[in-house]
């Protein structure tokens, strides 16, 4: 989830896990908490059902709640399994042949 944006670059954080990293434009990291690389595809807005799911989640992991408040809801779920092919048809530019490679590693796995 992006949380902060500037003309140069932008914050997000991971909604399950809250790590959080800054990302230039293209969407290469330059930082992380691990000082290891990560990769954002897309900033595209989530649809406004989906964006008021990914938010309720957000924060009631950042209250760090115990079991069983963990669990997650039905429409949490399906976020997450489907958020990852929304974004990949929303790329970033430039971020074309990164998603194709990771696509392909994914067909090997399966």
């Amino acid at each position: 989830m992006v949380y902060e944006a500037d003309e140069n670059s932008f914050s997000a954080r991971h909604m399950t896990s809250q790590s959080r990293a800054k990302f230039g434009r293209d969407g290469e990291a330059t930082w992380t908490p691990d000082g290891g690389s990560c990769t954002i595809v897309s900033t595209a807005a989530l649809p406004p059902e989906q964006r008021e799911v990914a938010i309720a989640l957000d924060r009631r992991i950042r209250s760090k709640p115990e079991y069983p408040d963990t669990r997650l809801t039905e429409d949490e779920i399906h976020l997450i399994l489907s958020h990852k092919g929304y974004f990949e048809t929303r790329l970033l530019p430039g971020t074309e042949a990164f998603v194709e490679q990771m696509q392909r590693l994914r067909a090997v796995e399966e």
